[in-house]
């Protein structure tokens, strides 16, 4: 069957100029309306009649494309979105972009042909032409979790660095001097901004920075327990591990306990993101608190107004973290 992706490789134009054609959108340069109609009528292309009411009614939709919807800390940032928009009458088609660009790509050319009202995104990475082609088409845009290059964009996020910082300084306060750091992407800025958290508390203790101690996952638990057990293998292991998100977390704890480790003792463990199941682990896990219903709610808040065109150029919000110290980092704590 013949797909408008079809006709826009025929044609040589974008799937959302393909999309305009056939609803007759103003704004079309006659070549091209020219180019589309020809491949058109050489392919036969008939849209369905669905897709058709689909696109030409405004039917009060915003679309949510995540790079990972495994991660629990999206989940509770589209819980924030939700909640805005279910008020205003808004509803949300998702996307899961599963941490591949193409797949991102794809989703987002699905959104600008598709009539949504504004797109929400925790984007792949910090350079995506179909973001950028989308704020160029006018469509209203904000980023979550990461920022952006090469783009003006509405963006809030949370100020990594900091927590990182502060949990590392924690743990060497406690007297750690081989601290670890379990590292998400470094092509992700939430990553570079964790990482660059990590080697300034380094630096700011005067410790000497040890390669052998420095791991790059993927976000995800697997790569967390394959690292962790690395680095515990070492000939000189780590007294501490500052892990970059919660997925990872949890299979760096998975490694420590199948090693028959005891934490902390023998390795303290802190994770960044709070999590409801870090109070019942045995010790209590300590982690850097993020906020992301709180993220969602201001992700949605932002791009209503860019909607409802309250807001000209680009506006950034970076909201704080806060170090939730419990037993795993080995502090020794008092009954409150």
């Amino acid at each position: 069957m013949v797909t408008i992706r079809d006709v826009a490789k025929r044609a040589g134009v974008s799937v959302p100029t393909v999309s305009r054609v056939l609803n007759k959108h103003p704004g079309v340069g006659e070549e091209l309306v020219a180019r589309t109609l020809a491949a058109i009528a050489d392919l036969n292309y008939h849209p369905s009649r669905a897709a058709q009411q689909l696109r030409t009614q405004d039917s009060g939709r915003v679309a949510v494309v995540f790079s990972d919807l495994s991660n629990q800390f999206h989940i509770s940032v589209l819980k924030g979105i939700e909640q805005v928009l279910s008020v205003e009458g808004i509803s949300i088609t998702i996307g899961n972009a599963d941490q591949d660009p193409k797949r991102e790509a794809a989703l987002i050319d699905i959104v600008l042909s598709d009539n949504a009202k504004g797109l929400i995104i925790a984007p792949t990475r910090e350079d995506v032409p179909a973001v950028e082609r989308a704020v160029e088409q006018g469509l209203p845009v904000v980023v979550v979790d990461r920022r952006m290059r090469n783009v003006a964009v509405d963006t809030i996020y949370t100020d990594s660095a900091k927590g990182a910082q502060d949990a590392v300084r924690h743990l060497i306060e406690l007297g750690n001097q081989r601290v670890a750091m379990i590292s998400g992407p470094i092509h992700l800025t939430s990553a570079q901004d964790r990482y660059s958290g990590y080697m300034q508390a380094i630096s700011d203790a005067a410790i000497s920075f040890d390669p052998s101690l420095l791991r790059f996952g993927d976000y995800r638990q697997e790569s967390g327990y394959r690292l962790a057990r690395e680095l515990m293998g070492l000939e000189q292991p780590p007294s501490a591990i500052f892990v970059a998100n919660n997925a990872m977390t949890i299979g760096a704890l998975n490694a420590i306990h199948e090693m028959g480790r005891a934490i902390p003792e023998e390795i303290a463990i802190v994770g960044f993101d709070e999590v409801d199941w870090a109070i019942s682990l045995n010790p209590p896990l300590t982690t850097v608190a993020q906020s992301p219903v709180e993220i969602g709610v201001g992700a949605a808040t932002m791009l209503l107004e860019r909607i409802a065109g309250k807001a000209t150029s680009a506006r950034t919000i970076v909201r704080d973290t806060s170090l939730q110290i419990r037993a795993s980092c080995g502090a020794e704590l008092r009954p409150k």
